[in-house]
């Protein structure tokens, strides 16, 4: 990242905007700049992020956006449906 980006992603305090629960089907979604931020300052391109709780996918997404590869998984058949569609419409995009 860039040395502007990344004053900005070491400072105390972050501020965005929380996530939309109905827009994720999730009651606690976090926002995507959260794993962004944090993928983009302890990752390099092509590595693997894994998220053990991923919930709806919200890291997947970020994870993929940022060009890393990506595992999640979680116990909720509900929301790993919700994340796998979340991939796809990603897919979709790309290609």
């Amino acid at each position: 990242i860039e040395r502007d980006e990344f004053m900005q992603n070491t400072l105390s305090v972050w501020e965005f905007q929380p996530e939309s629960a109905k827009k994720v089907g999730h009651p606690a979604p976090f926002p995507e700049e959260l794993p962004k931020r944090l993928i983009e300052l302890y990752t390099f391109e092509e590595d693997l992020v894994l998220d053990p709780f991923c919930g709806v996918g919200t890291t997947c997404v970020a994870a993929k956006n940022l060009g890393r590869k990506w595992v999640g998984y979680d116990i909720s058949k509900e929301y790993i449906k919700a994340a796998r569609a979340r991939m796809a419409d990603l897919e979709t995009l790309f290609s």
